[in-house]
């Protein structure tokens, strides 16, 4: 059992948790197809994308500090 690779749990949970944060993909998604065509790089889909991920982030935390005690 000490051979056995560790897993990485922030990984699994965060699967688990991305159903719940649909939203914020929604409107990251959408921010991506709005700035396609742009040439300029001035447009980004930045807030979005940390929004989305704090989504995530806010589900996982509890859980995975639960598994670390």
């Amino acid at each position: 059992m000490a051979d056995e690779e560790p897993v990485d749990q922030k990984k699994y949970l965060e699967e688990l948790c991305k159903p719940k944060c649909v939203k914020p993909l929604l409107e990251y998604k959408a921010c991506v197809k709005r700035i396609e065509g742009d040439e300029s790089g001035h447009k980004h889909c930045t807030g979005q994308y940390f929004d989305y991920w704090h989504c995530i982030d806010k589900c996982v935390a509890p859980k995975l500090f639960e598994k670390l005690k």
